[in-house]
């Protein structure tokens, strides 16, 4: 008997690495159709601080209980599906971290953070992909889990195919135009003093010290003259140089994907209560 034995403690020990990869098939979140009452945020604040505190000891099983629950009694509270999409992630549940991430942006589509989910979501995907590829099992999960009839997927972010001209010509056009003003009012006053001058003159020889308030007042108007010609002809070449340059390359999707986004810590804010929401990826 002990052969049998032994070769059932070696199957199970070849087998245990591929059940501890598996990971079942997500479910979709419900619908959130009705207003929490304040029972139901009382009791979704005592989760979500539970789930908070399982999370930062590294038990993310129970973290995912936790805040499951929270979302189920407050599923106005949709920052939450941040931390259970960071929170399946760290578990190495890529599809549970897909299907959150795909029901906040469903649900809260206008999130400013929706390029940078966008880009997690496609980054898991691919991981999911790889996964599979390496395993011969599975396939990346579908589109959309959790959302209303009506909702097409969330695409990824589009790219920015006409890129964006540089700056430095711009700044360079505002230091000329801020040349050409100051030297118009300056030689602007030394035309007037000018003028003043050749009045009191009155057209006969002026007096030696006359005369050299007139000179002074002529080089002055000179030289801011010559001020407001070169800023006007800087705040020219810095506009042409604006519009004839080419446009900068912009990053891609693709590339942007490779590199990570650092974790971020948001604010979780639901009726009644408030917490952190842990999101992005080491």
């Amino acid at each position: 008997m002990r052969a049998p034995r032994r070769f059932l403690l070696v199957s199970a020990l070849a087998i245990a690495p591929a059940l501890a990869r598996a990971e079942d098939a997500p479910k979709p979140f419900p619908p959130c159709e009705k207003t929490p009452t304040e029972g139901d945020v009382a009791g979704a604040k005592g989760a979500f601080q539970a789930g908070q505190a399982s999370f930062e000891e590294g038990d993310y099983n129970r973290a995912i209980s936790y805040w499951d629950d929270a979302y189920r009694r407050d599923c106005t509270a949709h920052a939450l599906l941040l931390n259970l999409a960071r929170a399946h992630e760290l578990n190495n549940q890529k599809r549970h971290a897909v299907v959150a991430l795909e029901t906040y942006l469903a649900r809260q589509p206008s999130s400013p953070q929706r390029d940078q989910i966008a880009r997690r979501i496609e980054g898991l995907n691919e991981k999911i992909s790889q996964d599979s590829g390496s395993s011969g099992t599975g396939a990346p999960p579908g589109p959309g889990p959790g959302t209303r009839p009506g909702v097409e997927p969330v695409p990824g972010p589009k790219a920015d195919t006409g890129g964006k001209r540089p700056l430095t010509p711009l700044i360079v056009a505002g230091a000329g135009g801020l040349i050409t003003v100051v030297g118009g009012v300056l030689y602007l006053g030394a035309s007037s003093d000018v003028k003043d001058i050749e009045d009191k003159c009155g057209g006969r020889n002026c007096p030696p010290k006359l005369a050299e308030e007139g000179n002074d007042a002529r080089t002055k108007q000179t030289t801011w003259g010559i001020v407001t010609v070169g800023g006007l002809a800087v705040t020219v070449g810095g506009l042409a140089w604006y519009f004839l340059s080419k446009p900068e390359a912009p990053k891609t999707t693709a590339s942007v994907a490779r590199k990570p986004a650092l974790p971020r810590v948001d604010p979780v804010v639901g009726r009644g209560f408030t917490g952190l929401a842990v999101s992005g990826s080491f």
